[in-house]
């Protein structure tokens, strides 16, 4: 499954850490979907992820090659201290 969605271009995830490689499976996946679903699970409350691999992958624009699994943590550690 490929994202499609805009979030692919904002200027947010520039900051991102690259994945320099591919070992966990997490290079390909679209970082601004890995957000999202911190910042959702984050802002539930729910126990945070470690396997992204059910998301969908993009090499386009500003998430390319961005660590997912970073991502994902700073969009929960975001959603935590927004519900809190």
């Amino acid at each position: 499954m490929i994202c499609n969605k805009k979030h692919r271009y904002l200027s947010e995830y520039e900051g991102l850490p690259y994945a320099q490689d591919n070992n966990n499976g997490d290079r390909h996946i679209c970082a601004g979907c890995a957000y999202e679903e911190g910042l959702k699970d984050g802002l539930a409350g729910i126990p945070p992820k470690t396997d992204l691999s059910h998301l969908p992958f993009s090499q386009a624009g500003t998430v390319r090659h961005k660590d997912a699994k970073k991502a994902y943590d700073e969009g929960y550690a975001y959603g935590r201290n927004r519900a809190l």
